[in-house]
């Protein structure tokens, strides 16, 4: 037997050493850094730690994960960050607090290309469970920046002027109560860093917000300049920002004499803000993007629907299929693979994976098909309601509420929408239509004892987390989330992702062939306009679109012009039904007679006199006065007489004292004086001859043989 053969092979020095530190990490003797615990990964050693330290929490949580149907995979993850938080810190999993989890966070994402580290926000929700952090807070709300002071927004643009400084800030804070935070942050940049920092930049001798004309002008000016890389730029709300601001001082100062001494002219005229010409095209390009939009909305619900019961049926196939084996469905052949991810807990489904054999692709049937039936609930509740995103985001369970009319006794479902950007709250009545969707939307999310789980969700526009509540709006199942342990209610750009992805399916393209692009304030937009072309008053329309003002909801709808024929003929129709039938009968010799003799009445000595048949004459036939006469060129000899001669009665009537005919003749005078300028404009602008020529033929050669 050669040396050495069938003896056992000792540790290696790595090996030993690895032990060693594992012994060193159990006895709490070391305390290894976050990203060498990150790198090394010692998963038996994390098993360990877990029965050794807060073995009981550890076991609890393991019981919840299993409950709610976490993959093995997202649960392992999860422990693994506590239990490095727990041998990091050297504490107790109890004593672990937020600002431990925080800095885990950004002390182990530096290898993950600055990314969430997987399983951080499972393991929050973990200790949220137990009772260790706060109910109803998540990760993401508390990496996210929340609300800053006045002080700290106007900071960041470091103002040197402290007295101007003082008064920027202590006029956000008279502004701030009336404002949600997203448009009172943008105000703040605004009038502080697109107007005072860049006058302080170019004027930096000025103390004061009295501004010379000329930099005022030149500060429009820069602001009005193009932006390299942008193709337009907000001028027009910097201007009425800074004019507000202006005016704002200028009012309080009337009660509260401590603003007097910043009460200046304000450098943005009225001039600057009117703009209807910006207003005017903004307007027609809305309107035009609804008639674009409008005729194909009923192709992209088709699309929607046909996307969810293809997916629907796909699932329930595969479903009833065995692991490996192929099936087919709707003319294409699948196989179904053994790729479960996950394990079913009560109503909790697993991610089942099939391969199209034809493309050979491989698709997540429970990620496809939540995701189809989201893109379905979201353009039908946006189309049958006309809600902003926002309102859409915010339904719960507790805004379906029902009203009985006193008269009949008859139960009608309202909507509830909660107060957002008008914040008024409002009602809408909802349809069958609406009633299905959002049975559907119930059913899906429920849970298996019937209670719709209690969400959190994080408004974007205030910064702050809302309170747990049953949201309608809410994805299970790990849907385009990486937590796996919670629901979450749908973010915006999650949304605008679903409408991007139904429309890459329904094929819809403009004019040009390009493809048509949806937001979801098109489907508010459309809404009106249906409603007022359909025949609702615009003011209840207004109400239940919970604008304030008429005028906005003029803008939101645009009235297609066969929609006004439309209306106008039935309008016809209506007079008619209600005026007496011998007035439409046909008209006898004598009414013809009279008919054609009005137009031989209507030539006058100065022109013609364009009054409607039928119609008496309204200044006497004092037709030098009457807006509806229509001078003839030929006859300007005798206006200018006219013209004259009143000019001298006017001199005979004041030498005379006849003051009650200075004031007739005078009116005389300036409606002559006007037709005369009328018929020079009409002479002047009257285009010339231009000789066209006579159309040739052309002649075939040989027929001229």
């Amino acid at each position: 037997m050669a040396p050495g053969a069938g003896r056992k092979r000792g540790p290696t020095t790595r090996q030993e050493l690895t032990r060693g530190l594992g012994c060193l990490i159990r006895l709490r003797l070391v305390k290894p850094s976050y990203v060498f615990l990150t790198t090394y990964n010692p998963n038996s050693l994390f098993r360990e730690m877990r029965t050794e330290v807060s073995a009981e929490l550890f076991a609890r949580i393991e019981g919840l994960a299993q409950g709610r149907g976490v993959t093995e995979q997202q649960a392992r993850r999860a422990f693994n960050v506590l239990t490095m938080m727990v041998i990091h810190l050297g504490v107790e999993l109890s004593d672990l607090t937020i600002a431990d989890m925080l800095h885990f966070q950004e002390a182990a994402k530096r290898r993950s290309r600055d990314r969430t580290v997987d399983g951080c926000h499972a393991a929050w929700q973990m200790l949220v469970d137990i009772g260790v952090f706060p109910s109803g807070t998540t990760l993401r709300a508390e990496m996210l920046p929340g609300q800053l002071t006045s002080a700290q927004l106007v900071d960041q643009y470091q103002i040197e002027n402290e007295r101007v400084r003082a008064l920027l800030i202590r006029y956000l804070d008279e502004r701030r109560p009336g404002l949600d935070y997203t448009t009172f942050s943008g105000m703040a940049r605004m009038l502080v860093g697109q107007f005072w920092a860049d006058i302080e930049q170019h004027h930096p001798e000025l103390a004061t917000t009295n501004l010379p004309s000329d930099v005022a002008q030149a500060w429009k000016d820069r602001v009005r300049a193009p932006v390299p890389g942008r193709e337009t730029r907000r001028r027009w709300d910097v201007f009425m920002i800074v004019r507000a601001f202006y005016l704002d001082i200028a009012e309080w100062a009337l009660a509260d004499p401590s603003w007097v001494e910043w009460v200046f002219p304000s450098p943005v005229r009225r001039i600057d803000i009117e703009g209807s010409t910006r207003r005017g095209k903004a307007t027609a390009a809305t309107h035009q993007r609804i008639r674009e939009r409008l005729p194909h909305l009923q192709r992209l619900v088709d699309a929607a629907e046909q996307w969810k019961r293809d997916r629907a049926a796909l699932l329930e196939a595969a479903c009833r299929t065995a692991i490996g084996a192929t099936f087919r469905c709707a003319e294409v052949s699948y196989q179904r693979i053994s790729r479960d991810i996950s394990r079913v807990h009560g109503r909790r489904r697993s991610h089942l994976f099939v391969e199209d054999l034809t493309t050979a692709e491989l698709i997540n049937l429970t990620v496809a098909e939540d995701e189809a039936f989201w893109a379905w609930a979201v353009i039908e509740t946006l189309r049958h309601t006309g809600i902003r995103i926002e309102e859409m985001l915010e339904l719960t369970q507790l805004a379906i509420v029902s009203h009985r009319l006193a008269d009949t006794g008859e139960v009608i479902p309202l909507l509830q929408i909660v107060p957002s950007k008008s914040n008024e709250e409002r009602l809408l009545f909802v349809t069958p239509e609406l009633a299905s969707v959002l049975a559907a939307i119930i059913g899906r999310i429920r849970d298996s004892d019937g209670a719709v789980p209690l969400v959190a969700r994080f408004d974007g526009y205030e910064r702050v987390t809302r309170p747990e509540l049953p949201h309608l709006f809410q994805h299970r199942d790990g849907f385009r989330h990486r937590n796996g342990w919670r629901s979450d209610v749908l973010h915006p750009e999650l949304v605008r992702h679903l409408l991007i992805n139904t429309l890459g399916r329904s094929g819809i393209t403009d004019t040009a062939g390009q493809p048509l692009h949806y937001t979801p304030h098109d489907f508010r937009r459309m809404f009106a306009t249906e409603a007022v072309t359909g025949g609702l008053p615009i003011h209840i329309a207004a109400k239940l679109l919970g604008h304030a003002d008429v005028g906005t909801t003029q803008v939101y709808t645009a009235v297609y012009q066969d929609d006004l024929i439309r209306s106008y003929r039935a309008f016809v129709d209506r007079r008619r039904a209600m005026r007496p039938t011998h007035e439409y009968r046909e008209p006898s010799e004598a009414e013809w007679t009279e008919f054609q003799q009005h137009f031989h009445l209507r030539k006058i000595e100065l022109g013609t006199c364009g009054r409607p048949y039928g119609t008496p004459c309204a200044h006497e036939h004092a037709c030098v006065r009457c807006p509806m006469l229509r001078v003839d060129p030929s006859q300007r000899r005798r206006l200018t007489e006219i013209i004259r001669n009143l000019t001298e009665r006017i001199s005979e009537a004041k030498a005379n004292g006849w003051h009650g005919e200075v004031e007739g003749l005078t009116v005389s005078l300036a409606a002559a004086e006007h037709k005369l300028t009328g018929l020079d404009r009409t002479i002047r602008n009257r285009p010339g001859s231009t000789p066209i020529g006579m159309p040739g033929l052309r002649v075939d050669p040989g027929q001229l043989r």
